[in-house]
C-alpha cells in the first residue's frame, strides 16, 4: 500500500468519525421542537395506570439526576430514554413504570420543567418521579404532582418521600412507618427518595447527607424488612447493604458526571425485576453521545488520570480549610481544636 491509498484511508476515517459526531447530536434537534407532555400526566395520574396490573412477575426501572434544561444533559438522557423504551421489546417481563429518583430539572425554573416534560414524554411508560433539591417544589406540584406517597403495584408496596432539604422530619417518620406498616400486607416494599442515608461517595470530605435521620432511616426500613430503598444526588452509581435492605443511589440519569468513572461516575439507569418472592436487578450502563464524550467526559477522565500520577481524590470537590470550618459550622478556633 503506497503512501497516497494510506492518505486516502486516513480522510476517509476522519470523514467517517465526523459524520458519527454529527449523527450523535442529531436526536436534540426534534427534542428542541416539539411538545412536552400534559399537566394531566403526573404522579398521581400515572399511579391510576397501575391499579389494574395483576400478578407477581414485573419490572420496572429507575434512574435519578438527568437535571433537565441544559443541552448535555438532556442529549444523554435522551438516549438513555431510547434504551429505556427498549426494555420490554421481546415481551417477555413487563415494564410497568419508571421511577425517578430527584433532580429532573437543571435549577427549578419552568423553561426546566418543560424540558424535563419533554423527556417524560419521549418515555413510553408511566413515570413517576420525586422531588429533588434542584426541583422548586411549587412547580413540582404544578408539573409533577404530589410530593409525598405511597402506591401499590402488583405484589409490591412503593412509598415516595420527600427529603429534597435533606433529612426528614419527625411527622414524616411518623407517615413513613405508618406507610411501612401498610406495606407489611405485601411481598415488597420499595421506598424512592432523592438524598441518600449514606455516603456514597467516601473521597468527599463531609457528607451533609449522613447524620441522625439516616441512621435512624435504615434502621426503620430494616425493621420492617423494606426491600430497595432507591435515591440519586450523587451522581454515580453505588450499592449498599444495611441491616439487610438493599440501597442502591442512581444519579446517572443525564447530568454531567464530575465522579471518575471506576468510582461509579458514569450514565446508568437501574432495572428492578419482582419475581414473586424475590427481587433482582441490573445497572445498564449507557455511553453518553459521541459528540459529548469528546467534549466532556474524554477531558474528565484524563483530568483523573493525570492526578493519580501525583495524587488521588475528588478532583471537582471543594475541600478548602474555609469549606470544611462552612460545612463543620465551626470557627477558626474551634476546628484546629477539633481537627
Amino acid at each position: 500500500m503506497g503512501f497516497t491509498d494510506i492518505s486516502r484511508w486516513k480522510r476517509i476515517i476522519v470523514i467517517l468519525f465526523i459524520a458519527a459526531t454529527v449523527y450523535s447530536f442529531l436526536p436534540l434537534i426534534p427534542f428542541w421542537f416539539m411538545e412536552g407532555a400534559g399537566p394531566d400526566d403526573n404522579n398521581q395520574a400515572n399511579v391510576e395506570k397501575l391499579r389494574d396490573n395483576r400478578g407477581a412477575y414485573f419490572s420496572f426501572i429507575v434512574f435519578g439526576d438527568n437535571h433537565a434544561g441544559l443541552i448535555f444533559n438532556d442529549a444523554s438522557t435522551i438516549k438513555e430514554i431510547w434504551h429505556m423504551n427498549r426494555e420490554d421489546r421481546f415481551w417477555k417481563v413487563p415494564i410497568d413504570f419508571v421511577l425517578s429518583a430527584g433532580d429532573i430539572t437543571l435549577d427549578g425554573k419552568r423553561p426546566h420543567f418543560l424540558a424535563y416534560k419533554k423527556l417524560q414524554k419521549l418515555i413510553k411508560f408511566p413515570v413517576i418521579a420525586a422531588i429533588g433539591n434542584h426541583d422548586d417544589r411549587q412547580l413540582f406540584e404544578e408539573f409533577c404532582g404530589d410530593k409525598e406517597f405511597s402506591f401499590s403495584n402488583r405484589n409490591s408496596y412503593f412509598i415516595v418521600l420527600d427529603n429534597e432539604g435533606g433529612q426528614l422530619g419527625e411527622s414524616q417518620f411518623r407517615w413513613l412507618e405508618e406507610q411501612l406498616r401498610k406495606g407489611q400486607e405485601y411481598d415488597h416494599i420499595f421506598i424512592a427518595m432523592h438524598k441518600p442515608p449514606f455516603d456514597p461517595c467516601q473521597q468527599e470530605w463531609y457528607n451533609m447527607d449522613n447524620q441522625p435521620w439516616a441512621y435512624r432511616f435504615r434502621k426503620l426500613c430494616g425493621r420492617y424488612n423494606v426491600d430497595m430503598v432507591f435515591t440519586g444526588h450523587k451522581h454515580m452509581f453505588k450499592h449498599e447493604r444495611f441491616d439487610g435492605v438493599d440501597n442502591i443511589v442512581t444519579g446517572g440519569g443525564g447530568m454531567l458526571i464530575e465522579i471518575p468513572e471506576a468510582d461509579g461516575g458514569y450514565l446508568h439507569y437501574v432495572r428492578v425485576m419482582v419475581n414473586h418472592d424475590y427481587v433482582t436487578y441490573e445497572v445498564r450502563k449507557i455511553s453518553p453521545p459521541l459528540w459529548e464524550y469528546l467534549t466532556y467526559y474524554l477531558g474528565k477522565e484524563a483530568m483523573y488520570w493525570f492526578r493519580n500520577l501525583y495524587g488521588s481524590g475528588y478532583i471537582f470537590g471543594r475541600n478548602t480549610r474555609i469549606e470544611r470550618q462552612r460545612v463543620a459550622g465551626l470557627n477558626d478556633c474551634e476546628y484546629w481544636l477539633w481537627k
